[in-house]
């Protein structure tokens, strides 16, 4: 508007970063991963990412305690010591600054080795913004994300905050991107310029999943099962209702709409909803199909589906990596209690023998099952709803309420993806 320039060009570059190798690590003891990842690092300056100041203080103490030369970095300090830890970092007095994602805007530091993500991103926007401020200098340079099932719960808890549909609809839409980036079992540079609309027409050989490949299979079949099934619903659903016609589910929604005596319909009932959701997920990364973020997410084909669906070409995909779900003996509720949700319940109980692995103490130190099996049951969504519940005292609140509040948003989030989709 002050130049005046009307109707002027706009240049978009690449958003290829081939120097950085990108890494994602399930989320156990983050901390002592932490560790183990500067190991051998020496003086390389790094940033370590995480969502609250909270745990920036602590990554950041915690470090300190370590030898590290460590600082934090987040709004709620003063300015003078922000721009401290700036000059700092910048004259590579600091090793690694720890810090809220607002740290970086305006840094041009060149010789960033690495970036760290304590805890997931919102969307891949900030994730790319973030990463990019390694290796500027173009030197190999490393980005690690430590990706945990309560990562995503927490993103869910602070979008639920917002309340604008159109831009919770819209959030939870670039959430559900990250979490499939976090995911994925193709080369994750691919997901990545992928999202930016930039194709990659070969593996990048540079992130951990071109490291460590996953198993292939022949997915031509699969592929165009799942693409003639896209089309036939009329390219207007999202993952979780094309799944559900895939593998022929009985309910009211495809009844109504007439899908169950589409060709498709049921045509993929050999394979899990898990299996499925990989196998799109994996088109998409491949450029096959589009999520369209203007309209609810739905699946639209590319061009690139093409030939696949006219039987021009063949296509392998990763094999999906589906944890096996062992069988566990399941506590009888007692008749005051009523049914629950038993997927639930053993979920809580995995997350309760984690916190009490890592304190040293027997799970039931945490809660008891009688405690599990009414969160199970009545699913509290807030501190008030947890303290309703029994054996959740003010004590409990404050040492495990937002872990398992957490774990209870995110079991609500996967259950509620097919009607976001």
């Amino acid at each position: 508007m002050v130049l005046g320039l009307g109707q002027g060009n706009c240049h978009v570059t690449g958003f290829d970063r081939p120097n950085i190798r990108y890494t994602v690590l399930e989320k156990y003891r983050p901390f002592d991963q932490l560790l183990r990842f500067l190991e051998g690092r020496g003086d390389q300056a790094g940033i370590v990412y995480a969502l609250s100041r909270k745990r920036v203080d602590e990554v950041a103490g915690k470090l300190q305690a370590q030898g590290v030369r460590a600082a934090p970095y987040h709004a709620g300090l003063p300015a003078a010591h922000r721009r401290q830890v700036q000059e700092d970092f910048l004259r590579d007095e600091l090793q690694v600054v720890v810090a809220t994602v607002a740290f970086g805007m305006g840094i041009d530091k060149p010789n960033v080795r690495f970036v760290v993500h304590y805890d997931l991103p919102r969307h891949i926007e900030g994730y790319y913004q973030e990463t990019g401020r390694a290796g500027r200098d173009g030197l190999d340079s490393e980005a690690l994300l430590l990706f945990g099932a309560q990562d995503v719960g927490m993103a869910r808890r602070l979008i639920e905050n917002n309340d604008n549909p159109e831009q919770k609809r819209i959030e939870v839409h670039k959430l559900n991107a990250m979490v499939g980036l976090a995911e994925s079992v193709t080369c994750r540079r691919r997901v990545l310029l992928n999202y930016f609309g930039e194709r990659l027409e070969q593996d990048c050989g540079n992130c951990d999943v071109c490291l460590n490949p996953p198993e292939q299979f022949d997915a031509t079949e699969d592929a165009r099962k799942a693409l003639s099934c896209v089309y036939r619903v009329g390219q207007r659903f999202g993952i979780g209702y094309v799944v559900d016609v895939l593998r022929g589910a009985d309910n009211e929604r495809i009844r109504s709409r007439h899908h169950h005596q589409l060709s498709t319909y049921g045509l993929g009932s050999d394979r899990s909803e898990q299996e499925w959701t990989s196998i799109i997920r994996q088109l998409i990364h491949h450029g096959y199909l589009v999520q369209d973020i203007a309209d609810y997410s739905v699946l639209k084909l590319t061009a690139a589906a093409r030939p696949l669906l006219r039987g021009e070409e063949t296509l392998a995909l990763a094999r999906p990596r589906i944890r096996a779900q062992t069988k566990k003996k399941r506590p009888r509720a007692h008749a005051a209690q009523g049914p629950y949700d038993e997927l639930l319940f053993d979920q809580l109980r995995d997350l309760r023998k984690r916190l009490a692995d890592e304190q040293g103490v027997p799970p039931y130190i945490v809660f008891g099952d009688a405690s599990l099996i009414q969160m199970a049951r009545d699913k509290p969504a807030d501190e008030a709803g947890l303290l309703n519940i029994t054996g959740v005292g003010q004590h409990k609140l404050e040492k495990y309420g937002s872990n398992f509040l957490d774990a209870i948003a995110l079991y609500s989030v996967e259950a509620g993806r097919e009607q976001l989709s």
